[in-house]
Order: C-alpha cells, then sequence, then structure tokens
C-alpha cells in the first residue's frame, strides 16, 4: 500500500505466512499496480432512493434496492449453479426472495437459499429444477423495492 504524507510516498508491505511459504508485497507494488483479486460475491445489493431507471420507480416507498449499480436489475440465474448476494441494505430493509414482486415479507421463497431475511451479510440461492422461472428478490418490511430474477436451465443463459 502507497501513502502520501507531507508531499512524501510511504511504502507498507504486509507479509502472509501460509504453511512454510510467505510472499510479500513486490515492486509493482510501489508503482502502485496490484493483482486482481476476484470478488468473494457474485452480486453486491444495497439502497438507494429510487430514480426513474428502476422498475418500481413511483411504486411503494421511495427507496430501491441496487444490485451491482444497477438499479432493481433484472438478474439471470442458471438452475444447478450457487449465487451469493453481499447484501447491506440498512436495518429496515431485510433482502429475501419471493414468488411476487410486491415484496413485503410475502410469498417467500425458501428452497436453495440460506440467510435471508437479513440487512447486512451474506445470502446464497441455488435454484433447482422446481425453482419457478420468474421470481423475486424483495424487501420484507416495504413495497416494491426490489427486481426481477430469471431463472433458466443450463446452457440457456443467451436465449433471454
Amino acid at each position: 500500500m502507497q501513502f502520501q504524507f507531507n508531499n512524501h510516498k510511504i511504502l507498507f508491505a504486509a507479509a502472509l505466512l501460509l504453511g512454510n511459504t510467505a510472499s510479500a508485497a513486490g515492486e509493482n507494488a510501489v508503482d502502485g499496480a496490484t493483482q486482481a483479486q476476484p470478488p468473494k460475491h457474485d452480486f453486491s445489493v444495497v439502497t438507494e432512493t429510487k430514480d426513474k431507471t428502476h422498475p418500481h420507480y413511483a411504486e411503494g416507498v421511495e427507496s430501491g434496492f441496487t444490485v451491482n449499480g444497477v438499479q432493481g436489475r433484472t438478474l439471470t440465474l442458471v438452475r444447478g449453479k450457487t449465487y451469493t448476494f453481499e447484501v447491506d441494505t440498512g436495518v429496515t430493509h431485510d433482502f429475501y426472495f419471493s414468488t411476487k414482486p410486491i415484496g413485503w415479507g410475502m410469498d417467500t421463497l425458501t428452497a436453495g437459499i440460506k440467510g435471508q431475511y437479513t440487512y447486512k451479510g451474506i445470502v446464497t440461492f441455488k435454484p433447482a429444477a422446481e425453482t419457478p422461472d420468474t421470481v423475486y428478490y424483495s424487501c420484507r418490511n416495504h413495497k416494491y423495492m426490489g427486481g426481477d430474477i430469471r431463472i433458466v436451465n443450463p446452457g440457456e443463459e443467451g436465449k433471454l
């Protein structure tokens, strides 16, 4: 890591010990280049004030879920694959999956899901053969904050 202090660059290097192997920041760290780390989640979910791009703009409450930077993003998930959602939606906006778009804690989808009804944490979803073709991510406490999820069979991702 580099920090600027009184116009002087300061380099901090940390070593990571793995068994008998140690690694530390190398020459590239001085130039600010670092190796990209893969995300630990597929989707990041936060709450923002809805704008006209949200599919439920002017419905329900003023707030809506944003997924990976897109308000009310429609997701396409493949049956049999596990997806991870990093949720940080605020204490009054518990994230969950539903069979109806309204949300509000109704019509909860439970099969293949771990950790839902959370406002901060990790939720996983593995759609199965019996998962409906369209489900929704929603807020337990408010109406029309979420968006659509299309569930497809393996190999059908590009056919929508």
